[in-house]
């Protein structure tokens, strides 16, 4: 396996960006969160890569959100740079970012169906979460 500079050699030669790099690299949120409050995992089209999000609140606003994926180093790289992103906000807040945001946060990518996979990965987390908490707050009334 090539070392850590020559990947972070390869990647901007592909025209990734330096900020893409250093979130695939170091693995920023990657992983899973024991008992989450939601969790739901997305397929993309065309490209069949998946992402699944795990999110943890506290009083309606994300305090951890971690994601695991099977696909491209754009799709490593959004999810990073999303789960940055939402970390600290309320799920209202949440729900707007864009893919435009995404890109943003990245200073852009060369597969640009990776950001699109990751915001409809987390929406698809924020609605079922907004189903969870509206059954629960049935069964409290």
């Amino acid at each position: 396996m090539p070392d850590r500079s020559k990947i972070e050699e390869l990647l901007l030669r592909a025209g990734y960006s330096a900020k893409a790099v250093k979130l695939y690299v170091s693995k920023v949120n990657v992983g899973s969160i024991e008992k989450p409050d939601v969790s739901v995992s997305y397929t993309g089209l065309p490209c069949g890569d998946t992402i699944t999000f795990y999110l943890k609140l506290e009083n309606g606003v994300i305090k951890d959100a971690k994601f695991e994926y099977k696909g491209c180093v754009g799709t490593a790289c959004s999810g990073s740079a999303l789960t940055s992103l939402i970390i600290g906000k309320g799920v209202e807040e949440a729900w707007k970012i864009t893919e435009e945001d995404v890109l943003r946060e990245l200073d852009g990518l060369p597969e640009s169906h990776c950001a699109e996979l990751a915001v409809n990965a987390l929406r698809k987390a924020l609605q079922k979460l907004k189903v969870k908490v509206g059954s629960e707050q049935e069964k409290l009334s």
